[in-house]
């Protein structure tokens, strides 16, 4: 891999997890592949927050108008657009402060930007990426990896309202995903073969 482009941040309550499994080298090199594959210019610095269900609610209703959780937001800072994707409903949380993550970062997302070479921030909530696993019968990393190349890719440009652009994103993120580094690659099962929700589950975008 080429120099770091990609931060990742992970709720305290899940470091241990992440740490046990490698989930955040892994994420890193899957969202640095598709950065080096479809991106050919301009802004390429990226964040990447694993948290709860709670804090993708919150930041759902903020920015999209859908009181519910969803696996993941992308939000680009360059655009000012956000993105959500995937199965949205399920199992709420109690409710609670923000999660420590967001807190730590001054809150999500920082639409100025912190430098001019940042592309955006994707919000991941590892409470429904592992429900989600669990329902579809693969592993959680297979699940992050594919919201993790999902949501590059909405930072991107990319799109799926339409059967074409369906075909195009989960496509590309299925090309993303073998090119992974072969040490970090645990899974290789298809974004787009029906076996995750991400590609079957309501969109609100």
């Amino acid at each position: 891999m080429s120099e770091t482009r990609v931060e990742i941040q992970v709720d305290s309550r899940f470091e241990q997890a992440f740490a046990a499994a490698n989930l955040d080298r892994l994420l890193l090199d899957v969202a640095e592949t598709a950065l080096q594959r479809e991106l050919e210019s301009g802004p390429d610095r990226v964040t990447l927050i694993i948290t709860d269900d709670e804090a993708l609610r919150k930041l759902n209703l903020e920015f999209m108008g859908y009181d519910e959780p969803t696996d993941v937001l992308s939000f680009n800072t360059a655009t000012d657009t956000t993105f959500e994707s995937g199965d949205s409903g399920g199992p709420e949380n109690e409710p609670e402060d923000e999660a420590n993550v967001l807190k730590d970062s001054g809150g999500w997302p920082d639409a100025e930007g912190e430098e001019s070479d940042e592309l955006g921030d994707i919000a991941i909530s590892y409470e429904r990426a592992l429900a989600q696993a669990q329902e579809a019968g693969h592993d959680v990393a297979h699940e992050l990896s594919v919201l993790t190349a999902h949501g590059v890719l909405h930072l991107l440009g990319y799109d799926h309202a339409e059967p074409e652009e369906h075909r195009v994103m989960f496509s590309k993120t299925d090309d993303i995903l073998a090119a992974v580094p072969t040490s970090s690659n645990t899974s290789n099962q298809s974004a787009s073969s029906g076996n995750t929700n991400l590609s079957e589950g309501r969109t609100n975008d």
